[in-house]
């Protein structure tokens, strides 16, 4: 199976939330993607609980699918750190996330707390570091990390050879982050998030969340400088496609309308100087 390499694209799983993980793998395979993010832990009070062997069970279903479709799992969510957070309850998903073949594991902050934060990272790495995953530090504007610099501040504190920071397009023009920001920092950046938007942003944290999770438009079709953000990443990271389905939409049309509409984007980038 095809592994991440130049430019790879990834369908991520808030794109189609709506469709159980296997239905979700096989729409992104027939569309033409190769690697999809699968939302194996509730970000949100009305995604889908699994218990441990649930999940297990789950996975183990769909290595096959996996292997039939030629697909990979790059990414798996989403880990929320709290001020309760235990990072071995968590170990169960990144066991899931190995067992799966995934890459990376994705983790968003519900405190305030950077030292807090850096610590629990620093856990949950040491935990993710044997089987091969590496954690990503999103930052959100309405989450208790709000910018790149207090991501990467976190970061660094936290001292983990596996742990990398995931640029969201929205959040990162949200936050009002610059791409010499992005470029300055780049040997910390893992991967990237792409979805488009208007310039203006909402105002109130509710009507931010709600654009983050209902209301992104595909790549190339807002007014966010996704050509210059893509030049300032990593030569050759993935980037994953999270843009959520609108309302009475066809699942394959949307995949596959966001695949053509990101290779487009991509295309830009290698062609401009």
């Amino acid at each position: 199976m095809s592994r991440a390499g130049p430019r790879d694209l990834s369908l991520a799983h808030l794109s189609l939330i709506g469709s159980a993980p296997m239905e979700f793998i096989q729409i992104a395979a027939r569309a033409g993607f190769r690697l999809v993010d699968l939302r194996l832990s509730p970000a949100t009070v009305t995604d889908r609980v699994y218990t441990t062997g649930e999940r297990e069970a789950l996975c183990r279903t769909l290595l096959p699918v996996l292997q039939d479709a030629d697909m990979c799992v790059w990414d798996v969510e989403i880990i929320r750190i709290n001020e309760a957070t235990d990072s071995r309850n968590h170990l169960p998903l990144l066991d899931a996330a190995a067992l799966l073949g995934a890459r990376r594991v994705k983790v968003v902050c519900d405190s305030d707390d950077p030292a807090l934060v850096a610590d629990k990272l620093a856990e949950l790495c040491a935990l993710a570091a044997p089987l091969g995953l590496t954690m990503d530090l999103e930052y959100m504007v309405f989450s208790g990390v709000k910018s790149l610099a207090a991501a990467l501040a976190i970061l660094r504190a936290a001292r983990q050879p596996n742990l990398k920071l995931l640029v969201d397009a929205l959040h990162w023009m949200r936050a009002g982050d610059t791409l010499a920001g992005v470029a300055a920092v780049r040997p910390e950046l893992g991967y990237v998030q792409l979805c488009d938007g208007a310039l203006q942003a909402p105002i109130g944290r509710d009507l931010l969340i709600q654009e983050a999770r209902t209301s992104r438009l595909p790549p190339g079709e807002g007014q966010f400088p996704l050509v210059p953000l893509l030049q300032a990443m990593p030569p050759g990271c993935a980037a994953s496609v999270e843009v959520p389905l609108p309302p009475r939409q066809d699942a394959l049309a949307h995949a596959t309308r966001l695949l053509r509409a990101t290779r487009a984007v991509v295309e830009q980038e290698e062609t401009s100087p």
